[in-house]
C-alpha cells in the first residue's frame, strides 16, 4: 500500500496554431514529490537535467521520451521555472523537440502554464 498526496493540475498548453489546449487531472504523487518530472509525467519518461534553486523556487530543464514516436522525433526538452507555495505547484513551462530540428516539425515549440493544488491524499495498491 502507497500513501501519498492527491493532486489536481491543471495545465493551459498553447501549440504553434495559437489554440490553447487545457487539460486537467488528478494524480498520485508520493508526499513531498511535487517536482516539474512529476506534474509532466503524462509526456512521458522524464528526466532531469538541470535543476536550479529549490521547491520554493527553481529553474529546469529537462527530457522527455515519448512513448511510440519515431526515433528522430522521440524525445522533448522541457524548460521552465517553477514554485511550490504550501499546497499550491505553479510552473511556466517550453516544450521543444529534442531531436534534428531540421526535420519536418523538428521547429515545434509549445509554451505553458500549469497549476496544481494538493487536494487530498490518496491510497494506492
Amino acid at each position: 500500500v502507497f500513501a501519498g498526496d492527491l493532486w489536481e493540475i491543471n495545465s493551459k498548453s498553447v501549440g504553434p496554431d495559437g489554440n490553447p489546449q487545457p487539460f486537467t487531472q488528478k494524480i498520485c504523487l508520493p508526499s513531498g514529490a511535487a517536482d516539474p518530472s512529476n506534474m509532466l509525467a503524462g509526456l512521458g519518461s522524464c528526466t532531469m537535467d538541470q535543476k536550479n534553486g529549490d521547491a520554493s523556487a527553481m529553474t529546469f530543464a529537462m527530457t522527455c521520451k515519448i512513448p511510440g514516436m519515431p526515433a528522430d522525433l522521440a524525445s522533448m526538452k522541457v524548460t521552465g521555472d517553477a514554485k511550490l507555495m504550501g499546497n499550491k505547484f505553479d510552473m511556466r513551462y517550453t516544450i521543444s523537440l529534442g531531436g534534428d530540428q531540421k526535420q519536418p516539425g523538428g521547429d515545434f515549440k509549445m509554451n505553458g502554464d500549469l497549476e496544481a493544488l494538493k487536494v487530498g491524499t490518496c491510497t494506492e495498491r
